[in-house]
């Protein structure tokens, strides 16, 4: 792990503190509006996690999954300030075009199968990139300054200066990851 980043990796907050909470280690993706040919690209192995508080729709997240909306929503802090609490280190990343394969994954994210579906039949080739990340927290959460350029809708954005990672600690044990990543591999 380096010493310190600059990027950060934009999702939901619901499942930023999905993530956090050690709730989930697979992040579903598809790509963004602004990207490069409409796709994602795992472009950094290693990131901080941006939360975002545009597009998340109850209907796009299962029952646990919009309790921790509403927990995000009522505690969702001045839009002017950038809370990062979590780094997270890809373990592996996948694509998967098969739909009954996504249907296995299900237990492993917050998402509507409705909204699974809906990303998995966006554009094309038919399918989603699945990493499995290993979730780190911050000692102390740190508020930065939201700047505009961090807008839009993309996966990848570049801090405005480096943040320390000498003082994270796993959000899961390693037995409790590596049986998660197993059981995820296991489930494609």
């Amino acid at each position: 792990m380096p010493a310190s980043s600059k990027i950060a990796f934009k999702e939901w907050a619901t499942v930023v503190d999905a993530l956090g909470r050690g709730e989930q280690v697979l992040i579903l993706r598809k790509g963004g509006i602004h990207e490069k040919g409409k796709r994602f690209d795992v472009a950094h192995e290693a990131f901080f996690l941006f939360p975002t508080f545009e597009h998340q729709n109850p209907a796009d997240l299962k029952p646990r999954g919009q309790d921790i909306l509403k927990s995000v929503l009522g505690s969702k802090p001045d839009p002017a300030a950038l809370p990062l609490r979590y780094y997270c280190v890809v373990e592996e990343s996948l694509w998967v075009s098969d739909p009954q394969a996504l249907g296995r994954l299900d237990r492993f994210h917050v998402w509507s199968p409705e909204c699974v579906r809906a990303r998995y039949e966006w554009g094309d080739p038919k399918g989603l990139f699945g990493l499995i990340v290993r979730t780190y927290a911050l000692s102390d959460p740190l508020l930065l300054e939201n700047l505009k350029r961090y807008g839009g809708c993309r996966s990848w954005v570049e801090l405005e200066r480096p943040i320390s990672t000498a003082s994270l600690k796993p959000v899961l044990t390693d037995s409790c990851f590596e049986k998660c990543k197993k059981d995820i591999t296991l489930s494609l």
